[in-house]
């Protein structure tokens, strides 16, 4: 467990400052010549592209730095634009290379008006399980944030967009200005996007490669269960019934209007997704079926702490609850949930009409094209999703 984490910025004057820690008494790493030393490893280079947003590790006597640069412009306009993860020696920084990245992000995007101080205690108790996150949780964390979900609502929609457009468009979303390369780095190392310069054009272009959503779907290990006879008749009988009439009319809302669906649920099964507890009790009802106690043995959680992640997981339409003829209860999955990304085919033809309707530059159109051509499938393997 690391012995403590601090938010910095920088001050003309007085160089780093500790603008936030926990715990209080930290003191670790944090004098004026260790801190010195990291902030000018970090931004050493003099310009934007040399100082973009970034994960490091350091190495001393007797502790070790895992570090999170936030960029040059988080740096130039005197925000918190660095934060230290306080190791002891035996530990591998590496460990927290997803992890720190993540949640210094999320301070990073509250640093005006200091929202982010009364974030920091939480977001720290949390990074032991951030390391443990699953794929499927880090790009559900994509989706649960309301920046990175407008970036890829957007560019699912055209494809590519100006990163100056982009922040245009965000401001308008959520009513913030935000550092966007801060936030397009992680969908970069995800391959969600790409980012490159197109000649004649004033600001960078981003592009996406992969689409990203969350989708409902049949749990088949507990309809198979099921149907083996591991629950009583009547429960099996109740179960099948409402699971079917609730996928039939899932689907028709699908057909209807994929895109609206898709996104109406998003940060609602994203942060089911993201909770912890309820991704422990989805996790392991994947399996199939359970009975209230055994379920209660496999989270190690008592019996208030499960009533709320089941409450809240039936009010989603992702767990149901019934009881038998003897009273016992029974647990399953009346839906999962699945994190998928997929090559955005249509996008081919969408950018062809976009530049036949003058909407999109001929070198975007074209650069982009050749983006699409060189992410496809069949081409992933030799991708380098930072395009020049």
């Amino acid at each position: 467990m690391p012995e403590g984490l601090a938010v910095l910025k920088w001050d003309d004057e007085l160089g780093p400052v500790v603008t936030s820690k926990t715990p209080k008494k930290l003191q670790v790493g944090l004098d004026p010549t260790t801190s010195m030393r990291v902030y000018g490893i970090a931004t050493l280079g003099e310009t934007e592209e040399s100082q973009k947003p970034g994960f490091s590790s350091l190495a001393f006597n007797d502790f070790k730095l895992a570090v999170y640069y936030g960029g040059l412009n988080m740096h130039l306009k005197g925000l918190p634009s660095m934060v230290f993860l306080v190791l002891s020696p035996e530990e591998d920084p590496d460990v927290y290379k997803d992890a720190l990245p993540e949640i210094a992000t999320q301070m990073f995007l509250n640093a005006e008006g200091d929202e982010y101080k009364k974030m920091v205690p939480k977001l720290y108790k949390q990074i032991a399980r951030y390391t443990q996150m699953t794929a499927e949780q880090r790009q559900a964390s994509i989706l649960n944030d309301p920046v990175r979900r407008t970036i890829v609502q957007t560019l699912m929609r055209n494809g590519t967009v100006q990163s100056t457009e982009l922040e245009q468009m965000i401001f308008e979303e959520v009513g913030k200005k935000i550092d966007v390369d801060l936030v397009l780095r992680p969908l970069v190392k995800m391959g969600i996007i790409a980012t490159g310069w197109v000649e004649g054009l004033s600001s960078e272009v981003i592009y996406l490669t992969r689409a990203l959503f969350i989708l409902r779907k049949i749990n088949h290990d507990t309809v198979r269960a099921v149907r083996k006879g591991s629950l009583p008749t009547e429960v099996a009988e109740q179960f099948l019934q409402a699971s079917r009439r609730y996928h039939r009319d899932y689907l028709a809302r699908l057909r209807k209007d994929l895109f609206d669906t898709i996104w109406t649920e998003a940060e609602e099964l994203a942060k089911h997704i993201l909770d912890f507890e309820a991704y422990d009790v989805i996790q392991i009802l994947r399996s199939g079926p359970k009975e209230v106690e055994q379920l209660k043995i496999d989270t190690d959680m008592d019996d208030a702490k499960l009533r709320t992640q089941l409450k809240k997981l039936e009010t989603a339409n992702i767990v149901m609850r019934i009881n038998d003829e003897e009273g016992r209860q029974h647990l399953m999955l009346k839906c999962d949930t699945e994190v998928s990304t997929v090559y955005p085919e249509w996008l081919i033809q969408r950018t062809v009409d976009l530049y036949n309707d003058e909407e999109l530059v001929s070198r975007q159109a074209m650069h982009y094209l050749e983006v699409l051509k060189r992410s496809h499938p069949s081409q992933a393997a030799s991708l380098t999703m930072e395009v020049e």
